[in-house]
């Protein structure tokens, strides 16, 4: 077990050190730094990928070129509210095969869900 053998059994607060970890990616070490280390992180999965294109956020696919452009455009002290949010979202009203664009609170700013006409577009 490598957090034993490595880290003597505890769980490392370092980005570097946490995907050095067997099937620790960015994604679980971000969770992991913000939930268990109380540390400012967006964690990028399929929701805030999804939701950050259609809202015009970045027009990147990579989780880890998204994760950065958004620590650009959100304020530190707001990224794991920023994520958490846009995971409810995706969940509630973004879905990727059936989003609820008509009752969606965004779609005013939206430029996605505003050219979603009657059937939404195909999910990025």
């Amino acid at each position: 077990m490598a957090l034993v053998g490595e880290y003597g059994g505890v769980v490392p607060e370092e980005m570097d050190r946490l995907v050095k970890l067997p099937g620790v990616g960015r994604k679980t070490a971000n969770v992991v730094l913000s939930a268990a280390f109380g540390q400012d992180t967006i964690v990028v999965d399929t929701h805030v990928m999804r939701i950050s294109n259609r809202l015009g956020l970045t027009d990147k696919k990579d989780p880890v070129k998204i994760e950065y452009e958004l620590m650009d455009l959100i304020p530190k002290k707001s990224w794991n509210d920023f994520s958490l949010q846009l995971i409810y979202f995706g969940r509630e009203i973004c879905d990727a095969k059936k989003p609820l664009c008509p009752d969606c609170p965004l779609l005013k700013i939206c430029p996605w869900g505003k050219n979603s006409g009657p059937e939404p577009p195909v999910s990025p």
